[in-house]
């Protein structure tokens, strides 16, 4: 039940009366709008709808029903209230200073009538609502501060592991490091057996006295010859004797047997040496010139100074020890925990397929192909949508038309047995009607799908859509539907035409690979882009105006067998190769399905161009005589201003508009809207066309611009720009309309050449689309409607 407090009522009074007027029949979706931008809801009341709030009060609301479910509210003036509203704030009460046995101030006389003060209502709610977001917002700050401890923990516990791994594989790389002079010290004492002499031990440092003092014989003269080492060859090791026998063009790095080619003496007691002077043997090696037959052996104390030098050491032994890299380990166990530590930022993204659940693919052939012979609807159904739709549509053959776009481009979602698709009606906020199919098991008249659901209402309950008398409005057919200025035929549509006789999966993959694939050009409206509803609006209408254009000029080149189809799209590569359209034949009612775009001889779907077409397709053509692109001075103009002036009121500039109904209060209030319904539009031009001088001085306007783009057009032939209209089948001129300030254009002026010789004037555009209807025909435009000027 509602609950309407005397100053809620007076609140709302004063809201409703200041925004919408006394004595005026206003819809109440605009009721609705009024209390929403004053931030209250019909739940503050306890009302579930604006019209149940209106009807608790009668007090100073008129509510009244009228048939389709249109519902008006009246704001009636109540002169009481006028009265509160306008009274000055009470002062606040004094303390009285009268004794306590007095009369009593405070008391009010019986029979006085009862004032109240207008309250908001939604004020709990709001308070509420704060009280939440503060809260939430404490909640978050606390989160976001555990979570910086908890990340300021992780990181100092991986600094404290990285550290730790750092000191043990400094460790590992030191015992490394230690292990060759541990082990060449072990095998320093170590004996070594000769093969002549038996089991005698000998340590390598005994060897290297040996060598030492061999040395210093030879310096003083005491050592025996090469000749006298040769004729005692059992004194040699048999790795020596080998050694011995080998040519004397050994490279240098096999000296070391020769250390053991010196006579074996006693040695004089020489203490041991270290390790590191194991290198020195190769210093016993004989230069090329001490490979004579009789080698000269002076040249031994060269080596000398080497032994002095703490190279590192390069004997096998070394390099057979080094075996482990502690470093290559490090490595990889510190990747290891980059690895884990590092986000794995792409596995929760596989939920971008979850988008397309929404979209699922559907077999087209398990789908009804025909919806006025395959669909059973019910009755209630069709009467909610001829509740919805206009006067003067028949539902079925919306649905036929619509169901078979969908399943063309693929907006359909759902399963093989419930599917969900839009029509093309819209809801206020843009959103398209939906009907829903459903297959049932049990025939209905020999009929397995039913038509369930018509924007989730199954027929039962009463449609909430507000509707007004001229019905829901259709979705736009594109920028060519501005050219008519009047009444648009649907079935004219290009992209209707396109997709009831191509499959061409989504208009986002579609018009991306042909985008892809052309030269770089602006493709999308001013708003459209990365990221929105629609990025490649202009080419959409482009293609499908192209498409309509080829089957009226019967350019659709088709194989012998009828199984391969192609288009000319009229654009180029970036290396200026035509690119076409290729097409395969389909069963079903759309006879053809996209196969791809693809230039000639290039690729698979080239190769099948050449090879299957016997001629490559011609574009299609929209000029044929010179009054398509250069508009005739001596010819009469013509302007439609019941056209101009009516529906398309809208597409003139607000600031042209408010300059010439300055004078005319309710046209200025309207115009202060900061969006404007085809409802206000008609209101406004109903407005305009009762003040009859304000309707004059736009006239006069409208003349004088007009007269003034003819002008500029005689002087120049390049400033008209041809548009296609494919609803007239013909090309119409597009000149500059310069209505707020001169040589800045604000619109364009559509120029139809009419069969008496003269031009109509019934169309204006806004430049953007005006570009879009001139591009179809070429990429040159003039100044005033490049893309650059328009679309920027």
């Amino acid at each position: 039940m509602a609950k309407v407090t005397p100053g809620f009522k007076l609140y709302l009074y004063q809201l409703l009366a200041r925004e919408l007027g006394f004595g005026k029949q206003t819809l109440i979706p605009q009721v609705e709008e009024v209390l929403a931008a004053d931030d209250i809801l019909v739940q503050d009341l306890e009302c579930k709808t604006v019209q149940e709030l209106a009807e608790a009060c009668p007090d100073f609301l008129k509510v009244r029903v009228f048939k389709k479910g249109r519902v008006y509210v009246t704001v009636i003036r109540n002169e009481e209230w006028d009265q509160m509203l306008a009274a000055p704030p009470e002062k606040p009460a004094q303390p009285s200073k009268k004794a306590a046995g007095g009369p009593k101030t405070w008391k009010k006389k019986k029979g006085g009538k009862k004032s109240f003060k207008p309250v908001k209502p939604g004020k709990q709610r709001r308070d509420r609502e704060a009280a939440e977001a503060a809260a939430a917002a404490e909640r978050a700050a606390a989160e976001a501060a555990a979570q910086a401890e908890r990340e300021a923990a992780e990181r100092a516990e991986a600094e404290r592991k990285a550290a730790e791994e750092a000191a043990r594989a400094e460790r590992e790389a030191a015992e490394a490091k230690a292990a060759p002079m541990q082990a060449a010290a072990q095998a320093d004492r170590e004996p070594v057996v000769t093969a002549d002499d038996g089991p005698v031990a000998r340590t390598i440092a005994e060897i290297m006295a040996e060598a030492r003092e061999a040395e210093q014989a030879v310096q003083t003269g005491e050592a025996t010859s090469v000749e006298q080492v040769e004729e005692a060859p059992e004194a040699l090791t048999p790795e020596e004797r080998s050694t011995q026998n080998e040519p004397n063009d050994e490279p240098e790095t096999q000296p070391a047997p020769e250390v053991k080619a010196v006579p074996a003496q006693a040695p004089a007691p020489i203490p041991e040496q270290p390790v590191a002077p194991i290198p020195a043997a190769p210093a016993t090696a004989k230069p090329e010139s001490s490979l004579a037959p009789e080698p000269s052996i002076q040249a031994a104390p060269e080596p000398e100074p080497e032994l002095d030098i703490p190279a590192a050491p390069e004997p096998e032994p070394i390099s057979l020890t080094i075996t482990y890299d502690p470093y290559a380990d490090m490595e990889r166990e510190l990747e290891r925990q980059r690895a884990e530590e590092r986000p794995q930022p792409q596995r929760p993204q596989p939920a971008a397929p979850k988008a397309k659940a929404s979209t699922p693919t559907i077999p087209l052939t398990d789908l009804p192909q025909d919806f006025g012979t395959e669909v059973s609807c019910k009755d209630a159904l069709l009467r909610t949508l001829y509740q919805l739709l206009p006067y003067d549509v028949d539902p079925i053959a919306v649905l036929d038309e619509d169901w078979r776009m969908a399943r063309s481009t693929g907006s359909l979602s759902g399963s093989r047995n419930r599917v969900t698709f839009p029509l093309r009606y819209l809801h206020g906020d843009g959103s398209p009607i939906t009907a829903t199919l459903r297959k049932t098991t049990k025939n209905s008249f020999g009929k397995q799908w039913n038509l369930t659901l018509v924007d989730g209402n199954d027929g039962t309950g009463e449609t909430h859509v507000p509707v007004g008398m001229e019905g829901l409005p259709a979705a736009d057919e594109g920028a060519w539907s501005d050219l008519c200025g009047g009444t648009v035929d649907v079935a004219a549509s290009p992209i209707r035409t396109l997709t009831q006789i191509v499959v061409i999966g989504t208009w986002e993959s579609f018009l991306g690979a042909l985008a892809a694939l052309a030269a770089p050009e602006r493709w999308n409206y001013p708003g459209e882009g990365v990221g929105k509803q629609s990025r490649y609006g202009i080419l959409r209408e482009y293609i499908a105006t192209i498409f309509q254009r080829t089957l009226q000029q019967d350019r659709l080149a088709t194989s012998t067998d009828g199984s391969f189809a192609a288009f000319n799209t009229g654009l180029f590569t970036s290396l200026g190769d035509d690119i076409y359209a290729c097409l395969a034949q389909r069963k079903g009612d759309i006879p053809w399905q996209f196969l791809g775009f693809a230039t000639a001889g290039a690729g698979e779907l080239g190769a099948r161009l050449t090879g299957t077409l016997a001629e490559l397709p011609r574009p299609a053509t929209f000029i044929s005589r010179i009054e398509d692109v250069v508009p005739d001075q001596e010819r009469m103009v013509i302007i439609d201003n019941e056209s101009i002036l009516g529906k398309q009121l809208g597409r003139l500039p607000r600031a042209f508009l408010l300059e010439r109904l300055e004078n005319n209060r309710d046209a200025r209030e309207m115009l202060a809207r900061a969006t404007l319904s085809p409802a206000d539009i008609t209101s406004l031009s109903r407005i305009i066309k009762a003040d009859g001088n304000a309707y004059r001085r736009l006239r006069r306007a409208l003349d004088d611009a007009i007269d003034q783009a003819m002008r500029f057009a005689r002087a120049s032939y390049r400033l008209a720009a041809p548009a296609f209209d494919p609803m007239a089948g013909k090309v119409k001129l597009l000149v500059p309309l310069c209505l707020v300030e001169d040589g800045t254009t604000d619109c364009a002026l559509a120029l139809d050449l009419q069969p008496s010789g003269a031009y109509r004037a019934a169309a204006i555009l806004p430049l953007a689309r005006a570009y879009a209807c001139a591009r179809v025909i070429s990429r040159e435009q003039p100044s005033w409607l490049t893309a650059h000027a328009v679309l920027d």
